[in-house]
């Protein structure tokens, strides 16, 4: 017997002893108050709320009382569940209603030291709405006074309060949907730990209405304002001296503190909370700004800025990006990171500013970059254009990671550029033989294998970090030529990258 089944079994074996019990008794809520703490008291209650003999706020005030009261030996909230169950639908809802108000204050009663975290009454109170609106079917209006009140209860404290109990914040706002994700707004604050503030911000941005995705944006556009004032800084030194103690509660030292305490804040808590929220145009504006910032200590939360972008890019931010991007002075992860929100974008509109940096010889990093980028977004209409911009100054040299990143995007599309490739097979730039190879080498077939074997014997030497010493266009080709064939021999298709 399942413990549903049981709860059931135990309510008819007390509703019936009750009955017999209670012939001729007048029962008051006293008489509730007193069964609280007796063996067959949860009995008792049960009965009282079955019985059609009762007036209802009788009822609902039994109903409660299962709730409210303090037992190890009883899941009041499972025995309320399973009694309403036995009701007409009429009836529940009626005992819902008169119970709602009283439960509502239960969420309140008794909160005690906050540290210590929710006292098992409120945790109690808060299962009983949940479980009340997923599973008894509460009518309009005592679901959207439930909803509320036990959203209220985590808002007032969502990081001790959201794993509490036998839902979890995140649980309970996926089951109630955007009704509740418009309260978690009201959660967001400078104050709240790092993943307290994410997580909120990940709810918001999965379940929220428009118009609470546009608050929620605008509140953490605010709260890392406020975190950049004196007086958040001030808060942070409080803490931190508090918890130092008079011994070690130096000036410069917990200034240091609280500053990077400010920067962890700001670079692990509401930069990435914003990732929830970038597609609100005032989250992206701030993102951009934060990324465009020059000082060089800042280089981290420019990355983190453009990483929160992530997906969330459109056209009109094109030129912020490409500014960033294009940029000899900005350091090479911003550089990195604003390539790829440029190819979130895919807008073939930018493929004009980059072919000078295609055509760079002298910062391969920035070459490569443009050069992948020029390929994901212009496919084969630009692959012609493409080789015949890769510097071929004496001085140019390749590394093989680059080569092959090249390689790589060209088996990207679709359809594949085979005949391109295989011109370039036989190229004066030993350059375009090796990104051919490389193609062939994952996307190739036999007869494509014969035709790489005639640069076997090519001895031209590669230029560029990270070859090993020695190699040549031979090498490179031999290597590529046993890739394909192993690949065929264990039956493989055409590698997806």
């Amino acid at each position: 017997m399942g413990p549903r089944a049981g709860n059931l079994a135990l309510g008819v074996g007390l509703v019936l002893g009750f009955a017999a019990f209670g012939v001729g008794c007048r029962v008051e809520q006293a008489d509730v108050d007193t069964w609280k703490g007796t063996v067959k008291g949860p009995g008792k209650m049960v009965a009282v709320l079955l019985a059609d003999k009762y007036e209802l706020p009788l009822r609902s005030y039994a109903a409660l009382s299962l709730v409210d009261m303090e037992r190890r030996d009883v899941d009041g909230v499972g025995e309320l569940v399973s009694a309403l169950q036995g009701l007409d639908a009429a009836t529940r809802d009626q005992v819902i209603d008169g119970l709602v108000p009283g439960l509502l204050q239960l969420l309140e009663k008794g909160a005690g030291d906050a540290s210590q975290g929710p006292p098992p009454r409120q945790i109690r109170a808060k299962d009983a709405a949940v479980t009340l609106i997923q599973s008894a079917s509460p009518s309009p209006d005592s679901r959207k006074a439930l909803t509320e009140g036990v959203m209220r209860w985590y808002v007032a404290d969502f990081d001790g309060r959201s794993l509490a109990g036998n839902y979890s914040a995140e649980q309970v706002v996926r089951l109630l949907g955007a009704s509740a994700a418009t309260t978690l707004v009201d959660a967001l604050n400078a104050q709240l730990p790092q993943q307290a503030l994410i997580k909120l911000a990940e709810l918001i941005g999965q379940l929220g209405d428009a118009p609470t995705k546009q608050r929620a944006a605008d509140k953490l556009v605010a709260i890392e304002a406020e975190m950049m004032g004196e007086p958040f800084l001030a808060w942070l030194r409080k803490q931190i001296s508090d918890q130092l103690g008079k011994d070690g509660a130096d000036a410069a030292r917990v200034d240091k503190a609280a500053r990077l305490n400010r920067d962890r804040f700001i670079d692990d808590g509401v930069i990435p909370a914003m990732k929830f929220l970038a597609d609100q145009p005032t989250v992206a504006a701030r993102l951009l700004a934060l990324a465009a910032t020059k000082d060089p200590s800042l280089t981290d939360r420019r990355t983190r800025a453009l990483q929160a972008l992530e997906g969330k890019v459109r056209e009109e931010h094109l030129d912020a990006l490409l500014a960033l991007a294009l940029d000899p002075a900005s350091p090479a992860p911003v550089q990195d990171y604003a390539f790829d929100r440029v190819a979130d974008v895919r807008s073939p509109k930018v493929i004009p500013q980059l072919w000078p940096l295609v055509q760079d010889g002298g910062n391969q990093r920035r070459r490569w970059r443009a050069g992948e980028l020029v390929l994901t977004l212009g496919g084969d209409s630009v692959l012609a254009e493409f080789f015949s911009k890769l510097p071929g100054d004496p001085s140019a040299g390749y590394e093989p990671e680059e080569l092959e990143g090249y390689a790589l995007r060209m088996g990207q599309m679709t359809p594949l550029p085979t005949a391109v490739a295989g011109s370039q097979l036989s190229s004066p730039d030993w350059w375009d033989r090796v990104i051919a190879l490389h193609f062939f080498e994952r996307k190739g077939n036999e007869a494509d294998a014969v035709n790489m074997s005639r640069l076997l014997g090519d001895g031209t030497p590669v230029k560029g970090k990270h070859w090993e010493p020695g190699t040549t266009v031979g090498k490179v080709a031999k290597q590529a030529v046993d890739g394909l064939r192993q690949r065929i021999g264990q039956g493989g298709q055409p590698n997806s990258g």
